[in-house]
């Protein structure tokens, strides 16, 4: 068994893709006309989750730690140990997630997410390497849900996103055992 750490600091983007509706989020969180009007005009669909996922204090990359963290832990292939025990440093980064619509005449907004995964030497060399993406026409990828409910029920936004990374993070693991 190798004994790995895993980087608690996983990079992400500052933008999200964002594919959606012509449905503005403004609109959803602040009604049709009061949408318009407020401080949000001129903002994308995407620059207004990012602000709404930020007050719900939902953040992908702690999302991505997490799954990280449990899968590996469920795992005989992997001890996890500090820095200074490790043989080697599990990093992961996101580098592309955001939402889709399902369908044209549809309302969910499906997460979206590209990582990759990367073992280092404790000198920095990278040893393995996988990225995997997970799109919205992906089977396991079925908590996305419409703006409306998302705004009112964040939970779901969040679980949304979780399961998306859960399916991201097993794939990319698959391939390293």
């Amino acid at each position: 068994m190798k004994v790995i750490q895993i980087d608690k600091n996983v990079s992400k983007p500052e933008t999200l893709y964002w594919r959606g509706t012509a449905q503005a989020w403004g609109g959803v969180l602040f009604g049709a006309i009061g949408g318009a009007a407020t401080a949000n005009a001129g903002k994308s669909d995407a620059q207004l989750m990012l602000e709404f996922m930020a007050k719900e204090h939902i953040d992908i990359s702690e999302i991505v730690y997490s799954q990280v963290t449990k899968q590996v832990a469920a795992t005989s292939f992997f001890q996890i140990s500090d820095a200074d025990k490790s043989d080697a440093t599990m990093v992961f980064s996101v580098n592309m997630y955001g939402f889709n619509k399902t369908h044209p005449l549809g309302s969910n907004m499906n997460p979206i997410i590209r990582i990759t995964g990367k073992l280092n030497k404790p000198g920095g060399e990278t040893i393995w390497q996988e990225s995997e993406i997970v799109s919205d026409f992906a089977s396991d990828n079925d908590q996305g849900q419409s703006l409306e409910t998302y705004n009112k029920e964040p939970a779901k936004l969040k679980a949304a996103l979780e399961k998306a990374t859960e399916v991201a993070v097993k794939r990319v693991l698959a391939k390293l055992q």
